[in-house]
């Protein structure tokens, strides 16, 4: 049976977020249940559903059946998109022009995603079953965000700049080399780090290095920028000025090299020593992709905390989990000395060299279902190892202490919150087995009040700096969302629907193993107990965001888009014991 991942990703963000789907279970002569979905007019959609998951994210099928008075008759997608915006739950919240809009979003995702399936179909058996390098996986991760009315809309961004920049075509591209005079340079550096570390280290993986570096004018320094970004800097008013007197200068391209990673706009090269995120004038999902100058400080800000006494020796006995550093932000400062938005750009470190990057897979590729079959790849790699449910379960509590463990114990011991939801999270891999967790997107890291309280000195005024020391109530529901139920649980879902073992035995797994972690006596247990002890956890609202049109990066109250669902870690009996 064929997959469909716009559908699947469309109606699990509108029937999670929306309480206007009734499930019917399997009849004695179906093999799988459905969703309805009422309307108005005795009219309903009914959306087949292979595997129903409690975790949250359910495998649905074709063919979607409309349904009027008894009389069934299939729907198209784009047609059963367009009645599902006509529900008066959904005109209730936002306006006509607004669904009008999201609609156009959906259809333009359906489209690119369509295109991308294509183009990687040749591929799709090794995509799915065979090991693959950590800029591949990067790659192989063409069906975008699981749960979102439109994973893979771009806005601005057209079929041509996407085969050019987008990480599922796998196209090479150079960086753009600009000088800018020191005066509107601006820069944040991470205490240890010379002059010398950034563009001029990554000028040195140019063949024509000394050609560029010649033509750097006096007084200017360095600085790099995606070759989608360059059209936007050539438009800019606000940079105009400083393009008309010689402040800002173009140098001309580099070599191309580079290749962007899962998230578009952060990009790998395997020479250079560090990856780049860049400012992107382009709308993916919920936000304009670009950086804020309170995100880009965290990067110097984290290896701070890092380093300092508590966290750097815990670490030390952790060398199976690793932050990917971002210790260097740049940009263009306007004429007010504010850093200008669009062209800002951090550095990361890049360990992923030769050998290093083999078998090393971002989790949420692990996680994509094969449009082949619906089979995630995480399930298909392990039934091709022979894992029975036993093994099963000795893989997830593998996962589970390799990737929770050590991001569940920086919150519980340090109030550091990492932003750990599925792209953030690369797990190099022993064959099949998880054996270290990288972790990377410094600009998602928040921290609550333990991490004053545990590294006042070392924190200091880098927090308030930055706008991530968060309400701890705040924190720890936003955390649970990333590393739990946006990573967490579609891990047991994926597990579960490849049918490797049960759903139920997956979540009194991990109901068992943050008991576990609950008897140690952490310093802070609000995040476990809030996990086993409350009714309902929150998870993002991807399909309201898009709907309102919010800009996630920018919104002052970032938990207004968050929902409550029910906790399958939650038994009433266990927690009144």
């Amino acid at each position: 049976m064929r997959h469909n991942p716009s559908l699947n990703a469309f109606f699990n963000a509108l029937i999670r977020e929306w309480a206007i789907a009734r499930y019917h279970e399997p009849a004695a002569t179906a093999d799988q249940g459905y969703f309805e979905i009422q309307g108005s007019n005795n009219t309903s959609l009914l959306v087949p559903c292979r595997f129903r998951a409690r975790t949250g994210r359910h495998l649905l099928a074709d063919p979607l059946l409309l349904d009027h008075q008894g009389e069934q008759q299939p729907v198209s997608f784009e047609k059963a998109v367009e009645w599902c915006l006509g529900l008066e739950p959904l005109r209730r919240e936002a306006p006509d022009h607004a669904l009008e809009a999201l609609q156009q979003r959906v259809h333009a995702s359906y489209e690119n995603l369509a295109a991308a399936q294509e183009a990687r179909n040749p591929d799709l058996e090794h995509l799915f079953r065979a090991p693959l390098s950590f800029i591949k996986a990067e790659q192989a991760l063409f069906s975008g965000h699981s749960i979102h009315p439109c994973p893979k809309d771009r806005g601005n961004m057209d079929n041509r700049d996407a085969r050019r920049y987008a990480p599922e075509y796998g196209s090479p591209f150079p960086l753009v080399w600009y000088s800018v005079d020191q005066e509107h340079l601006f820069r944040r550096d991470a205490e240890g780090v010379g002059s010398t570390h950034g563009a001029d280290t990554l000028l040195e993986t140019e063949p024509h290095a000394d050609h560029l570096r010649a033509r750097i004018p006096s007084g200017h320094c360095l600085l790099p920028c995606h070759p989608f970004q360059h059209r936007q800097w050539r438009a800019s008013l606000e940079l105009a000025p400083m393009r008309e007197s010689g402040a800002l200068r173009y140098l001309g391209e580099g070599a191309p090299q580079w290749y962007a990673t899962s998230s578009l706009r952060a990009i790998y090269c395997e020479s250079s020593p560090w990856m780049l995120k860049f400012s992107m004038s382009v709308w993916l999902t919920n936000s304009r992709r670009h950086l804020q100058p309170e995100e880009v400080v965290r990067g110097a800000e984290i290896c701070r905390v890092l380093d300092s006494g508590p966290v750097r020796e815990w670490l030390e006995h952790r060398p199976c989990f690793e932050v990917l550093r971002e210790p260097i932000a740049a940009g263009i400062r306007g004429p007010e000395g504010q850093p200008l938005t669009e062209t800002l750009v951090v550095w990361r470190d890049n360990p992923f060299h030769g050998r290093a990057a083999g078998n090393t897979e971002v989790l949420a590729t692990l996680l994509q279902d094969d449009p082949r079959s619906g089979e995630s790849r995480l399930s298909q790699r392990l039934w091709q190892a022979g894992l029975d449910s036993h093994g099963t379960h000795e893989w997830f509590r593998c996962y589970l202490d390799v990737a929770v463990a050590p991001l569940l114990e920086a919150q519980s011991r340090f109030g550091i919150l990492f932003g750990a939801h599925q792209q953030n999270l690369v797990l190099g891999l022993d064959g099949i087995w998880p054996r270290k967790l990288f972790f990377r997107d410094c600009q998602g890291t928040a921290f609550t009040s333990l991490a004053s309280q545990r590294l006042g000195e070392e924190l200091g005024s880098l927090a308030e700096d930055s706008e991530n020391l968060l309400p701890d109530e705040l924190g720890i529901r936003l955390f649970c969302y990333y590393l739990f139920i946006n990573a967490t649980f579609n891990v047991i879902a994926s597990l579960a629907a490849g049918q490797l073992t049960s759903e139920s035995g997956l979540i009194r797994t991990l109901r068992d193993w943050l008991q576990a972690r609950l008897d140690e006596q952490p310093p802070d247990d609000r995040a476990i107990r809030y996990l086993l002890e409350s009714p309902e956890v929150h998870a993002k609202g991807n399909f309201l965001c898009t709907l309102r049109a919010l800009n996630e990066n920018t919104l002052s109250d970032v938990f207004s888009i968050y929902h409550p669902l029910d906790n399958p870690l939650y038994t009433e009996a266990e927690c009144h014991v």
